[in-house]
C-alpha cells in the first residue's frame, strides 16, 4: 500500500465519471472490475487512500466475487475483510448511511475514530448496501482537511450504489452457479440412467449412468438432440416419447414401469416436469430405476415358493398317514406314546396350513386383474356368517352383524375378498374368550364400502400394531400363548386389499378388544 498522492483522472464531468463506473460494472468479470471501480472513484475525488472494508458474514460471497489476492499492493486500494466492528468504518455500519469528517481534529465523533485516521485529516465512509445487506464500507482518506467536499460525498455515495447493484447481480450469479454444479453432482451420483429435457424432448442433460446405458445400447444420444430420433427402438422409453409427445392434461409427475425388450431390462420410471418461469422454459426430468434384478429375485422366490410348497406337501401327507398306522398298531396301554404321535399331527397340520397361507399369497400376487367380476355383496356377506357361525358358536361367542347402505355388487376377485372377510373373523373369534362378543359391520360411504370387524378380545398392545400386517409377524403378549397361528393370515388380507386398490387399518387395546377394517373402492 502506498501513501503517496495521486492525482484526480480528468474526465469531463461527473456524469461522465459515472457513466464510465457503471459501463465497468456491466462486464461480468467482478473480481477484476470491483477494483478498478473503486480506484478509479478514489482518484476521482483526489483520495490519497481508498480501503473496503468487507463484512464478515458475506465472506463466501466476496470470496467468489472479489479476490484481495489480486490486487496490486503499489496501488492506493486495499481490502480486508472485517475491522466493522469500530472507527469510522463501524459509525457507518451502524448508522447504515454514508459519512463526511472534513477535519478530523475539529470533528465532535473524532474520540470514535481509530487508527485507520492516524495519517489523515479529511475522510469518507459510504457503506455498499446490497439488496438491505450492508456488505462493506468503502473508506476514502487524504492528508489534508477540508479536501473531501459536499459534492465528492454525493458522487461517492451514487458509484457505489451503482456498485451495489453490480456486487447484487455477481451474487445471484454465483449462487445459480453453484447451485448449477451441486445439482450436476447430484446427477452424476446417481447410479441410474437420468435426463433432462426441454418441453420438445431434447436432451440438455445426462448423467453417466444414461451415457453408460446408451452406449451399451449403441444407441448415439448427444446433447440437443431429441429423444425419439435416437431411441424410438428401444421400447424402455415409449411411454416417455409418448407422454412428451401428448403430456396428460393435469399432471406434472408420472410413476410407471419400463421394460427394454432390446436389453432384457425393466425399469420404475419417475418422470416429472420442470419449469423456469423467469425465461419461460419447461421441460421433463426422467429418472430409470433399473430394477431388473429385484424382478429376477422376485420370480426366483417365487418359483422356489411354488416349488417347495408342492414338494413338501407329499412327505406331509406321508408323515400323517404314518402317524395314523402307527396309532392303530399301538396296544392301549402306552398313552405316552399316543400323545407323541398327536404333536407329529399338530405340527404336521401347521406346516401344511403355512404352505396352504402361502401358496394363497403367491396366487394372488400372481393373479391376473382380469378375474375381477361383479360381487353380490349381501349374498357374499350371507356366506361369511354361515362360515363363520360354527366356530363362534363352539366358544359361545356372539356374532353379530351391523349391515347398512350396502351396495348392490362390487368389482373384485371373489374368492381372495371373501378370503379376506373369512380371515379376519377368524381371527377376532380366535382372539376372543368363551362368551365374547363379535360385531361384523359392512357399510358404503362416498366412494368406498367398507368392512370392519369388532370383539372384545384380549387386544394387542401399541408397539405391535404398525407390524400386524407383516408377513410371520406374530404379536406375543400374555393370554395368546396357547393360540395357533402362522402370522400370514395378516399379510394375507393386506396382500388382496392393496391388490384392489384399498387399505386396511387396525384400532386395538389391551384387554378391551380391537377393531380390523379395510375399505376397497367402489366401481364407477
Amino acid at each position: 500500500m502506498s501513501s503517496r498522492m495521486l492525482r484526480r483522472l480528468d474526465p469531463s464531468s461527473d456524469l461522465e465519471l459515472l457513466a464510465e463506473v457503471a459501463q465497468l460494472l456491466t462486464q461480468f468479470d467482478m473480481q477484476r472490475v470491483l477494483g478498478r471501480v473503486i480506484r478509479l472513484i478514489a482518484n476521482a475525488v483526489g483520495a490519497s487512500r481508498a480501503h473496503l472494508f468487507l463484512h464478515p458474514n458475506y465472506e463466501l460471497d466476496w470470496r467468489n466475487i472479489f479476490q484481495t489476492d489480486r490486487l496490486d499492493p503499489d496501488t492506493i486500494f486495499t481490502a480486508s475483510v472485517g475491522g466493522l466492528d469500530s472507527g469510522l468504518p463501524g459509525l457507518a455500519v451502524e448508522e447504515r448511511s454514508g459519512i463526511l469528517v472534513r477535519d478530523v481534529m475539529m470533528d465532535d465523533r473524532r474520540y470514535v475514530f481509530g487508527s485507520e485516521l492516524r495519517d489523515a485529516q479529511s475522510a469518507l465512509a459510504v457503506p455498499l448496501i446490497c439488496n438491505q445487506d450492508l456488505m462493506a464500507v468503502l473508506l476514502l482518506l487524504h492528508p489534508k482537511p477540508e479536501h473531501f467536499t459536499d459534492n465528492h460525498f454525493r458522487l461517492v455515495q451514487i458509484a457505489m450504489n451503482q456498485a451495489s447493484v453490480a456486487v447484487h447481480n455477481a451474487r445471484l450469479e454465483n449462487h445459480v452457479r453453484s447451485g448449477r454444479h451441486q445439482f450436476q453432482a447430484v446427477l452424476h451420483a446417481v447410479n441410474n440412467p437420468m435426463l433432462v429435457l426441454n418441453r420438445e424432448g431434447q436432451v440438455q442433460m445426462m448423467n453417466a449412468a444414461a451415457e453408460r446405458y446408451f452406449a451399451a445400447a449403441e444407441i448415439r444420444l448427444k446433447l440437443g438432440r431429441k429423444l425419439v430420433d435416437t431411441v424410438q427402438d428401444d421400447t424402455a422409453f415409449n411411454r416417455i416419447i409418448d407422454i412428451i409427445a401428448t403430456p396428460p392434461s393435469g399432471e406434472d409427475h408420472w410413476l410407471f414401469k419400463a421394460h427394454s425388450e432390446q436389453r432384457n431390462l425393466h425399469f420404475d420410471v419417475l418422470m416429472s416436469v420442470w419449469e423456469n418461469p423467469m425465461q419461460g422454459e419447461s421441460g421433463f426430468v426422467v429418472m430409470m430405476h433399473d430394477v431388473t434384478t429385484l424382478i429376477e429375485l422376485d420370480r426366483f422366490k417365487n418359483d422356489m415358493l411354488r416349488m417347495a410348497s408342492h414338494d413338501l406337501r407329499s412327505p406331509l401327507a406321508l408323515i400323517t398317514g404314518y402317524c395314523d398306522v402307527i396309532e392303530m398298531d399301538l396296544p392301549p396301554d402306552m398313552p405316552q406314546l399316543l400323545g407323541y404321535l398327536e404333536a407329529v399331527r399338530r405340527t404336521t397340520t401347521r406346516m401344511d396350513n403355512l404352505l396352504t397361507d402361502l401358496l394363497r399369497i403367491e396366487r394372488i400376487q400372481s393373479s391376473p386383474l382380469e378375474l375381477y367380476q361383479p360381487i353380490n355383496v349381501e349374498a357374499m356377506l350371507a356366506t361369511i356368517i354361515e362360515n363363520s357361525l360354527p366356530g363362534a358358536n363352539q366358544k359361545q361367542q356372539q356374532l353379530l352383524m351391523d349391515f347398512h347402505d350396502l351396495p348392490e355388487q362390487i368389482v373384485a376377485d371373489p374368492i381372495m375378498i371373501r378370503e379376506a372377510m373369512e380371515n379376519f373373523v377368524s381371527n377376532a373369534v380366535k382372539y376372543t374368550p368363551d362368551a365374547g362378543q363379535i360385531i361384523v359391520r359392512a357399510f358404503a360411504r362416498g366412494t368406498a364400502f367398507y368392512f370392519v370387524v369388532e370383539d372384545n378380545g384380549v387386544g394387542i398392545g401399541e408397539e405391535h400394531l404398525p407390524k400386524l400386517f407383516t408377513s410371520f409377524y406374530r404379536a406375543k403378549q400374555a393370554g395368546t400363548e396357547h393360540i395357533d397361528g402362522t402370522g400370514v393370515g395378516l399379510s394375507l388380507v393386506k396382500t388382496v386389499v392393496e391388490r384392489h386398490q384399498g387399505k386396511v387399518w387396525v384400532e386395538s387395546q389391551v384387554g378391551i378388544g380391537s377393531q380390523f377394517g379395510f375399505w376397497l373402492p367402489l366401481s364407477s
